[in-house]
């Protein structure tokens, strides 16, 4: 006769869940779950393959925030370009009436690139550039905190 614990049958469905599915689905459908009241890892799962939603470690959000800044330089406040520039805000301002093609002469301007990122998130944080409600969520799984980010 064989004997089957509480325990054992949760380490099963613990080790199928994560062949199944990608440890970030599996975190977001948790993260999730409060707004659906359980957790759907097909539904996670499928969120972010569509790139409907991010999941990020710490180190991969800095990457990604970096990109959507330097993409949107041109839309920045011609006066916090200013304080990275040197140059006028009025100056700036008739720069930036070219809208998207004013983002690589700009870029260019910057003196230190790394610390406008940094300043721009310290002042608005990555959610302000990474997620339609401008928010950063997150949540901690098997030790790793992850930073959920919508964007649609």
């Amino acid at each position: 006769m064989m004997t089957i614990t509480d325990e054992q049958m949760k380490q099963d469905w613990y080790d199928n869940l994560m062949k199944e599915y990608d440890e970030r689905a599996i975190a977001f459908a948790h993260y999730d779950a409060g707004s659906i009241g359980f957790a759907d890892y097909d539904e996670a799962q499928n969120n972010i393959d569509s790139e409907d939603y991010l999941v990020l470690t710490d180190e991969e959000a800095d990457e990604v925030v970096r990109k959507e800044i330097e993409e949107m330089v041109w839309a920045f406040n011609a006066s916090f370009l200013q304080a990275h520039t040197g140059v006028d805000a009025d100056a700036i301002e008739k720069i930036q009436e070219m809208c998207e093609s004013a983002n690589e002469p700009l870029k260019a301007m910057i003196k230190d690139f790394d610390h406008f990122v940094d300043d721009a998130v310290s002042c608005d944080g990555r959610g302000h550039f990474l997620d339609v409600n401008l928010e950063e969520n997150e949540i901690t799984f098997n030790g790793i905190t992850y930073y959920i980010y919508r964007r649609n």
